[in-house]
C-alpha cells in the first residue's frame, strides 16, 4: 500500500500527535476566566470543528457566544495563554501508535511526507524540531493558513507527487482532500471527530485505529474518484 502513493499529507493532532485533549483542554485552562457554561458551549464548537484554526476558533467564542463588541485585546491574551500552555504539552505528547515507524518507512523508500494541520505553524515546526521528527517531513504547514489553502500551495508549488494520501481525523481534513481529489484515509484511534466513523464507513473511506495496519498492508479500499 505504501508504494502505491508518491507522495503523504497528514494532518498532526489525533493522527501525528495524540493531542486532541491536550488542546481542548488548553481552551479550558486559557478561558478559565470565562462563565462556565460559555466555556462548554465552546468546547462543543471546538470537537465539532477539529483542524479548524485557534485564530477563528477563539474569535468566534467572543464575537459569537460571548458577543463581545470589542474583543481584540482580551483575544490576544487568550491566545498567548493557549500557545503557552499547548507548546509545553507538544513537546511530551504521546505519537499515534505506528506513526513514526510509518514516517521512518517512508523516509528510507525516499516517499516525501508533509505537515498539514490546523494548529500554529511556527509552534508546530518548534516542536518538532525538538522532538526530534522534523526531519521526517518534506514540509510543515499550519494555521493561520487553512488545510484546504495550504494544501493547493503543495499543489501549485507542484512539490506533491502524484498520487497523493492524506491522513487525517477531522472533517476539515477530508474537506479540503476531496476538494483537490485526494485519497483520504481516517485515522480514528484519537479523532474527537464524534460522527467521522459512521461518516466515512458510509461513503466508503478507509478507517484506521493505527498506522500498523498501513505498515502491515492492511487496507484494501482507498477512496477513488471518478
Amino acid at each position: 500500500m505504501i508504494e502505491k502513493y508518491k507522495s503523504f499529507v497528514l494532518d498532526c493532532d489525533g493522527v501525528i500527535l495524540d493531542s486532541n485533549r491536550i488542546k481542548t483542554e488548553a481552551f479550558r485552562k486559557a478561558l478559565a476566566d470565562e462563565p462556565v457554561e460559555l466555556v462548554e458551549e465552546f468546547i462543543q464548537y471546538h470537537k465539532d470543528n477539529g483542524g479548524v484554526s485557534r485564530y477563528i476558533k477563539l474569535q468566534y467564542y467572543f464575537q459569537e457566544i460571548k458577543k463581545k463588541k470589542e474583543y481584540s485585546q482580551i483575544l490576544n491574551e487568550t491566545l498567548v495563554r493557549f500557545a503557552e500552555i499547548v507548546r509545553s504539552e507538544l513537546v511530551k505528547a504521546s505519537m499515534v501508535p505506528g506513526v513514526e515507524a510509518f514516517l521512518m518507512l517512508c523516509q528510507e523508500k525516499g516517499i516525501p511526507c508533509f505537515v498539514n494541520s490546523g494548529g500554529d505553524q511556527d509552534e508546530l515546526r518548534e516542536v518538532f524540531v525538538e522532538r526530534g521528527i522534523g526531519s521526517l517531513f518534506e514540509l510543515i504547514l499550519g494555521s493561520p493558513t487553512s488545510k484546504k489553502d495550504n494544501l493547493a500551495k503543495l499543489l501549485v508549488e507542484n512539490r506533491l507527487q502524484q498520487p497523493v494520501l492524506f491522513f487525517g481525523d477531522a472533517y476539515s481534513d477530508y474537506i479540503a482532500a476531496e476538494a483537490y481529489e485526494i485519497d483520504f484515509v481516517y485515522v480514528s484511534n484519537v479523532s474527537e471527530w464524534g460522527e467521522g466513523k459512521s461518516f466515512c464507513l458510509n461513503k466508503n473511506i478507509p478507517v484506521i485505529e493505527s498506522f500498523k495496519e498501513v505498515i502491515k498492508n492492511d487496507i484494501v479500499k482507498v477512496n477513488k474518484k471518478g
